[in-house]
């Protein structure tokens, strides 16, 4: 694989890093930049092979939105071209016979179900239900197209007496708007509450005629459907019983014409995203048996009734998807199993160090080999239907991700997509190096290095060191726009992932699942001190910066040790106790693979907690939060912030209205620019690049 920037040539390192031997002389990079980047994803082959749907999402300044299109590749030419532009079009699916795209598109009022013909045209609309439409997919015939839309509880009458009050109502003040709750959850991180909102399965005609709701309800949601091979029923996951952990699910079937749901009598606590190989023979699912923080789900086939089930790959052995976390996306869509015919072979997205790979796997032994691995990030990917072509979405960290093409045949993948050859030609960006250290554990933990891209030699320079968030997720070599800005500014930024960390093995994730804060101040600090060995490092001159669990880290490190010079706290946990009781993820905690419950372990969870160790911090720290964050609530944040200024601490309280947890990667485009100007400020203040 080869992402194409000026006329240079590529070398590959051991690590299997990607070096360039011809680097483009540029400009700095800038926060506004995101407004010049194009940011590529959800790759979809067409049955045959022949073309790649794929969206592309831009920034729209003036209006301050992000506007999406799905746009063609063609395999054979290599032509580029944009199929829609409804500017919110997203989940391109093709039609058996590869003449339509079916796509959800948020074009009206509500996102709705549209179709565009390759052969040319404008996009008809589909759907036009109340509480719109999305995630399309085909019946193997061609004939009818499931998609899921949501229906709303009715609100309850104001609970007056109209006549006592002595004045005739407005119809709005008739309706209460009072929340009366009796679930645990009940609110969701970017879509706010949603006990009131529950999503059902829908069919209709490929042209949009006889829509059919098939399941129903005001207490329970269905979701991911799939399409029996005889296109008789519908598979799908939905768990109908009260689950304080989160962690449960069960696949049921409806018939597609209409009819009772029926629930799979499958063994695992867990079952969900069901699918099928191309001869029909066998469901396969994930199952997992038990609520675990560090889990990987099993791979599982059973027949068409849920009986005879079989464990193909087992749990806790493979991290099926992409775990990469960096600021221009939460991870990609992953892809998997994806069939082979006669279900002889499989292809999936796997997490593996520092990126993910596409594996083929046997689909009786479950063994697997490497297809795709460069060690960067492949977001997601599609199959052809004879298993010859696999079209894929992949990043560097000095490129953005764009389409690939994989073909079997060569054993060969090559570049399909450019959008950002512009952007990419203009600026001068840092190089990942990669290292590793090896903790008291034993562990190795993978690390990276980016330099100023115009360092001097001899010049020691100020070095930010990043946390990621999750903590099941993972840093990698794939493009991070924050951190080429840091290092433009003049920063050495070094990154890494310690224990509790996807793609490394269970046991080296499961290390963080009692113990939030030890392991991962270990692993960081081996981290930095090996970087600061480093000739260009000023390890008088250090920073730490991290969101979500990255912020808790943070708060940790600087509860723990004065050497940094400055901090930037993001969207925290700092009290492990409200921290899992106030979130919309609240829930019971095992005891035997997590911390258990707050009633059960206060101590254990007060240890656990940065506020326990506030007396401790001298480091000054800039706290950012947005109002709408339900993930981790500005309380968390307050707690912290609040506790400093009585201590008379340097602290500084940054509030985003209107954004939630996910600020960096998708939150408006403006607080996103601005953030980095102000933390940017923060650490020209202490450390002086």
């Amino acid at each position: 694989m080869s992402f194409q920037r000026c006329a240079a040539g590529l070398s590959f390192t051991v690590l299997a890093l990607i070096v360039f031997s011809q680097v483009c002389a540029g400009r700095a990079v800038q926060p506004e930049d995101l407004y010049k980047l194009a940011f590529v994803a959800g790759a979809q082959i067409s049955h045959d092979g022949k073309h790649i749907a794929f969206l592309v999402t831009k920034i729209h300044g003036p209006k301050n939105e992000y506007r999406s299109n799905v746009w063609l590749a063609d395999v054979a030419s290599g032509a580029i071209t944009q199929l829609t532009r409804g500017d919110s079009d997203e989940n391109p699916t093709w039609s058996p016979d590869d003449r339509w795209l079916a796509f959800a598109s948020g074009r009206s009022e509500k996102s709705q179900i549209y179709r565009i013909s390759l052969s040319g045209g404008e996009a008809e609309r589909l759907t036009n239900l109340p509480n719109g439409a999305n995630s399309p997919v085909w019946s193997h015939d061609g004939q009818r197209i499931a998609f899921q839309s949501a229906t709303k509880n009715s609100k309850r009458k104001t609970k007056i007496d109209w006549h006592a009050t002595g004045f005739t109502p407005e119809d709005a003040q008739k309706t209460s708007d009072v929340r009366i709750l009796d679930v645990l959850h009940f609110r969701e991180n970017g879509a706010g509450e949603t006990w009131t909102r529950h999503s059902h399965i829908w069919v209709m005609h490929a042209d949009g005629s006889h829509q059919q709701q098939l399941t129903s309800g005001t207490q329970w949601s269905e979701n991911a459907a799939a399409w029996s091979p005889d296109d008789r029923t519908l598979y799908f996951t939905s768990y109908r019983s009260v689950d304080p952990t989160l962690f449960r699910d069960d696949i049921y079937t409806v018939p597609s014409g209409g009819g009772a749901m029926r629930k799979l009598p499958l063994t695992h606590k867990s079952n969900e995203q069901p699918t099928f190989a191309k001869d029909g023979k066998r469901l396969w699912f994930f199952g997992a048996s038990e609520p675990d923080p560090a889990g990987y789900a099993a791979l599982v086939n059973a027949d068409v009734g849920g009986h005879d089930e079989r464990i193909v790959v087992p749990e806790n052995t493979v991290a099926f998807g992409d775990a990469v976390l960096t600021d221009v996306k939460e991870g990609g869509d992953g892809c998997g199993p994806l069939f082979a015919p006669a279900e002889k072979w499989f292809i999936a997205d796997v997490s593996v160090p520092g990126g993910t790979s596409i594996e083929k796997f046997d689909a009786q032994s479950g063994k697997s080999q490497t297809l795709v691995s460069q060690g960067d990030e492949i977001l997601d990917c599609s199959l052809s239907d004879d298993g010859s072509r696999i079209a894929y979405v992949a990043s560097d960290g000095t490129h953005p991700a764009e389409v690939f093409l994989y073909d079997a045949k060569s054993g060969a993948s090559r570049q399909l997509s450019d959008v950002n050859k512009r952007y990419l030609e203009s600026v001068d960006l840092s190089k990942l190096e990669h290292f590793t250290v090896t903790d008291r554990a034993g562990f190795p933990v993978h690390a990276w290095f980016m330099r100023p891209p115009q360092a001097v030699a001899g010049r020691r320079y100020p070095t930010l060191l990043e946390i990621h968030g999750g903590p099941a997720t993972e840093f990698g070599n794939s493009f991070f726009h924050e951190m080429q800005y840091f290092a433009s500014l003049g920063y050495n930024v070094v990154f890494s992932d310690p224990r509790g960390s996807v793609g490394f093995g269970y046991p080296f994730e499961a290390a963080l699942s009692r113990n939030w804060g030890d392991p991962m101040f270990e692993d960081v600090t081996a981290v930095i001190d090996a970087a600061c060995k480093r000739p260009e490092v000023d390890a008088a001159r250090l920073g730490v910066l991290g969101g979500s669990y990255g912020g808790y880290a943070t708060l940790w490190v600087i509860g723990h040790t004065q050497r940094f010079r400055a901090a930037v706290a993001e969207r925290v946990v700092s009290n492990m106790t409200t921290g899992q009781l106030d979130v919309d993820f609240a829930g019971e905690n095992s005891t035997t693979r997590s911390y258990g419950n707050a009633w059960d372990h206060a101590a254990l969870f007060w240890y656990l907690s940065p506020l326990k160790y506030v007396k401790n911090v001298t480091t000054p720290v800039m706290m950012i939060h947005s109002d709408e964050d339900i993930r981790t609530p500005i309380g968390e944040t307050l707690q912290e912030y609040s506790a400093l200024k009585i201590l008379g601490r340097t602290a500084e309280l940054v509030q985003f209205p209107r954004d939630n947890h996910d600020l960096t990667r998708n939150g408006e485009p403006l607080h996103r620019v601005e953030r980095l100007h102000l933390i940017a400020d923060w650490f020209k203040k202490y450390l002086k690049p």
